[in-house]
């Protein structure tokens, strides 16, 4: 039975309604993590457009979300007033306030529109022969090895794949990227601890310092704009 089939059972109609009104991400109940299915359903359900006790709004149907994500006029991606109480001045605040993801029009678009030739149908389709030949070579160490960690033996080398080729990073230079995004990107939680607080500080100041050095590298000997990512961001600079 699937975990969508499983949460239809999971809580009594009466439970489900206060469980819907009472859900706030920076609470969440012990066994979250283990079927967050069954609370996805339930605010759906009775609660879609919950608001939780700091005041934040959680949506969980794909139509408002959807709705939310395409009118930049009413709904800003732009973070900095929700991090600064977070991040304060730290790294980690300057990273995700100048990410692609958290910017509204007119940054949002302009780096949009850098990156769009180096991400087009002609690129990606020019790299999936060697994502053929990586996932061919991921399946045959797994079967060597008789067991695997799905995740760290096979998902987890793929986008690093993609994106060392997307920046032109060296093979040998890759072992530490998918560490420093994990940090980075497990600082968005609702709520953090001191440790990872500082891991992904140290992660954004290590990531930072090596695409220093590989962007001065890229200025001395830039690549083909169409395929590579950092020339063309380099000259619409």
């Amino acid at each position: 039975m699937s975990p969508a089939t499983d949460s239809v059972e999971r809580f009594a109609p009466d439970e489900a309604g206060r469980i819907a009104r009472d859900f706030d991400l920076k609470r969440l109940p012990d066994d979250f993590f283990a079927d967050p299915f069954a609370y996805y359903r339930v605010l759906r359900e009775h609660d879609p457009v919950h608001r939780m006790p700091d005041g934040a709004y959680f949506i969980t149907r794909w139509r408002d979300c959807d709705a939310v994500y395409r009118d930049a006029r009413v709904f800003s991606s732009d973070k900095k007033i929700e991090f600064y109480p977070k991040y304060g001045d730290a790294p980690l605040y300057q990273h995700h306030t100048t990410s692609l993801v958290f910017n509204d029009p007119p940054l949002h678009t302009h780096v949009r529109r850098a990156i769009q030739m180096a991400l087009s149908n002609r690129v990606i389709a020019e790299m999936e022969a060697g994502l053929i030949a990586l996932v061919d070579r991921l399946i045959a160490a797994m079967a060597a090895k008789g067991q695997a960690d799905i995740i760290e033996d096979f998902a987890s080398a793929i986008p690093v794949e993609v994106i060392g080729n997307l920046l032109g990073v060296p093979h040998a230079d890759r072992a530490p990227l998918r560490g420093w995004s994990l940090a980075i990107l497990g600082a968005l939680e609702p709520v953090l601890t001191g440790e990872q607080m500082t891991r992904g500080n140290d992660a954004v100041r290590d990531f930072a310092a090596y695409l220093k050095g590989l962007l001065e590298d890229r200025r001395r000997n830039p690549g083909d704009p169409e395929k590579d990512l950092l020339t063309r961001l380099i000259r619409c600079d």
